[in-house]
């Protein structure tokens, strides 16, 4: 350890005495290794924005949905195959029942975020006249597990389960519609099918901010049990279209066999669960973006190395004369071979370490972040630390195959001659 030490401190005072030498190089290696570990940063942080953009509208890694099929039947045509029916089991279930037995059973397993979604539609008094919206019945875990964030006022909490006045998240296109009203006093009208003859008071709690995959038509949400009090909802509907779990992506298979199984065994019908969503790492063109950044990395690698190998192969024919003077004194072969390489590697590790910061200082900056932000980015990620590593062992290699060379050819020179030289 001693040796090992000795020679850092000695390739040290070697940089310091022809830092001018090197100093070109070494700009080179940092600039390469900059650019290395910026590169595979944004490309980190790019492929977390698509995940999470795909993620808000299949949901998070890994969301399972939970669907009453009613009691299956199964029954052979003409032809020998095997059709499924359903009976309808709600018919002698009711949505309350049906909503505590199926939560009974995801609390068995622990499942802490769940959710009930159900689609319907709502008539609301808008600017220009009475339009149709999307109204969509969700409990307040469903903003996590699908990363929706409200930019104004707050999201569905418990307590708005039972509101007599429905209280609604809307996204920008409908909110803009209704004239922004003030949000939490100033009441909104929904309509039923019939309209002035029914008709109800509702209140604007949120607003979700500007997004493609939520913005392409009106849409609100409103607690699952609140969709009671919405004008003309059919309250002999289901409480529910599904259910949605989120579980981690290792125990997805088992998760959704258990809950298939303890469900369909309860008397409640059969059920169908399937995952909604998946990672971006299945997707080929996320593996083929991995590549490519790959590809550009090991380019800007190679390009420092070797600007690093003809500087370091000039700095030791200078130094002959030096080299010959420390073998004369007893130097043997490896101590010269290790000390030229070492300084090689100490002055690639630093020029590393200064272009792993200027990197993460450029992608952390907050003009890149606003950038990361309008690609759907909602939670800006730590630097990737896999990138910084990546950069320091660049930078380490790069010396290593930088400084074997000249080590080598430094060993080879012959004592009498480069004394005389």
């Amino acid at each position: 350890m001693t040796g090992f030490l000795a020679s850092i401190v000695e390739a040290y005072g070697e940089l310091r005495v022809n830092k001018g030498r090197i100093l070109l190089s070494l700009i080179g290696v940092a600039f390469s290794v900059f650019a290395l570990t910026a590169v595979m940063g944004a490309g980190g942080m790019l492929g977390g924005a698509l995940q999470q953009s795909m993620e808000k509208s299949g949901g998070r890694d890994t969301v399972l949905s939970i669907q009453s099929m009613g009691d299956m039947t199964y029954e052979m045509d003409e032809f020998g195959n095997e059709n499924i029916t359903s009976s309808g089991q709600q018919d002698e279930v009711t949505g309350p029942e049906l909503d505590e037995f199926v939560f009974e059973q995801i609390d068995r397993l622990g499942i802490e975020h769940r959710t009930r979604r159900a689609y319907s539609d709502v008539r609301i008094q808008t600017t220009q006249g009475v339009q149709t919206s999307a109204l969509n019945g969700v409990d307040p875990s469903y903003a996590t597990m699908y990363r929706m964030q409200v930019e104004r006022g707050r999201w569905i909490s418990d307590s708005d389960q039972h509101r007599l006045a429905p209280a609604l998240v809307v996204n920008q296109p409908l909110y803009e519609t209704l004239g922004s009203p003030e949000l939490g006093t100033e009441p909104v009208t929904l309509y039923g099918p019939t309209g002035a003859q029914e008709a109800a008071q509702a209140i604007i709690i949120g607003v979700l901010p500007p997004d493609a995959s939520t913005d392409y038509a009106p849409q609100a949400y409103i607690a699952t049990d609140g969709l009671a009090a919405v004008p003309g909802y059919d309250e002999n509907a289901p409480a529910a279209s599904e259910y949605l779990v989120w579980v981690p992506p290792e125990q997805a298979d088992v998760v959704r066999s258990q809950l298939a199984r303890a469900l369909s065994g309860g008397g409640a019908g059969s059920f169908d669960v399937y995952p909604t969503s998946f990672g971006v790492e299945e997707m080929s063109i996320y593996k083929v973006f991995g590549y490519a950044i790959a590809g550009v990395a090991v380019v800007i690698l190679l390009l420092g190395a070797m600007g690093l190998v003809n500087i370091s192969l000039v700095t030791v024919r200078y130094r002959v004369r030096e080299i010959g003077i420390r073998r004369s004194y007893g130097a043997t072969g490896g101590r010269v071979f290790f000390g030229v390489l070492m300084e090689s590697v100490v002055a690639t590790v630093l020029a590393g370490v200064v272009g792993v910061g200027a990197a993460v200082a450029l992608v952390k900056a907050p003009f890149v972040t606003d950038f990361f932000r309008e690609q759907g980015l909602v939670d800006i990620p730590p630097f990737p630390v896999d990138a910084v590593v990546v950069g320091l062992l660049a930078a380490t290699a790069v010396g290593v195959l930088a400084g074997a060379l000249p080590a080598l050819i430094a060993t080879r020179i012959k004592v009498i001659d480069a004394i005389r030289s």
